[in-house]
């Protein structure tokens, strides 16, 4: 059991070893320790002892293929650390956790920290609706407030959010079941300020270009019940900027967001706007798709 440190888990598969030893090399050096919980098989797996404290969980040993899931199975081994969920195709810069880790202590640790984030309308009907997504690769100017964390790009204080790893492990929808934690938790999703290409991608096909064409997944039936609308977010912001005793005009927050949290106003990228009205598009698209089908 690791204690009280700065950790890393990520999954992977063989289709990703050619590529692991760069994304690896990025990231491990600034962490205590790394996770890698391995799908299929760990044949062909790189060596990766000199790059750093690196944990190896063979799936075949453990819960078997599990896919992105594999990034949370790893918390079984972790207590009290502040816990950096990653992708294996991305190059992390050499800032990376002291960026992130700046922002989450910043907040005493009552926070999730994101690179990628989502919003979503205040009433779903199809998970991969958004009102804004801030991509992980584009520059954010401000601090911004989101409803869905991209846990690629996550991290997270184990002594501040629950997670029921049992419900976690359920099913692959790691992203919507680590966001609702945070929410139950009381913690606010923070999408971190960087400059463009600061985060850079491996091209390689991903669970999100499988996920959204496959219909009506389980995410949607989770995701319809909630109620997203911004209210319930700001009022977890404007918590936890009471209890680190900051304001919000002091952090680089989005000044749009700043004004909001003061007058309940919704920011636009909480409204229902052009992104919102595309995926609407795809959604009529996949219904229509779907008949044709049955």
């Amino acid at each position: 059991m690791v204690d009280n440190r700065t950790v890393g888990c990520m999954a992977t598969f063989p289709a990703r070893f050619p590529i692991l030893r760069e994304t690896v090399a990025s990231i491990a050096p600034q962490l205590d320790a790394l996770y890698l919980y391995v799908n299929e098989t760990i044949e062909g797996l790189p060596d990766l002892s000199d790059l750093g404290t690196i944990h190896v969980l063979d799936g075949r040993e453990h819960a078997g293929n599990i896919s992105a899931n594999g990034k949370a199975y790893s918390l079984h081994y972790l207590s009290r650390c502040r816990v950096f969920t990653l992708d294996d195709d991305f190059v992390y810069p050499p800032d990376y956790v002291a960026h992130n880790l700046s922002i989450l202590e910043l907040f005493g640790g009552r926070c999730v920290v994101t690179t990628h984030g989502g919003v979503l309308p205040p009433r779903v009907d199809w998970y991969y609706e958004r009102t804004k997504v801030f991509r992980s690769q584009r520059e954010v100017r401000h601090l911004q407030l989101c409803s869905l964390a991209g846990t690629g790009t996550a991290c997270f204080d184990q002594r501040t959010i629950d997670i029921d790893l049992d419900d976690v492990l359920a099913e692959v929808m790691l992203d919507l079941k680590v966001s609702l934690a945070a929410r139950k938790s009381g913690l606010p999703i923070w999408v971190l300020p960087r400059p463009n290409d600061w985060l850079r991608a491996i091209p390689v096909e991903g669970l999100w270009e499988r996920f959204k064409s496959a219909g009506l997944t389980p995410h949607t039936y989770l995701a319809r019940p909630i109620d997203w609308s911004f209210k319930n977010y700001s009022e977890l912001a404007q918590n936890s900027l009471s209890e680190a005793g900051l304001r919000a005009e002091d952090i680089g927050m989005a000044p749009e967001l700043v004004n909001a949290l003061k007058t309940g106003d919704i920011p636009e990228s909480w409204r229902e706007g052009t992104t919102s009205t595309r995926k609407r598009e795809d959604y009529m698209l996949l219904l229509t798709n779907l008949l044709k089908i049955g």
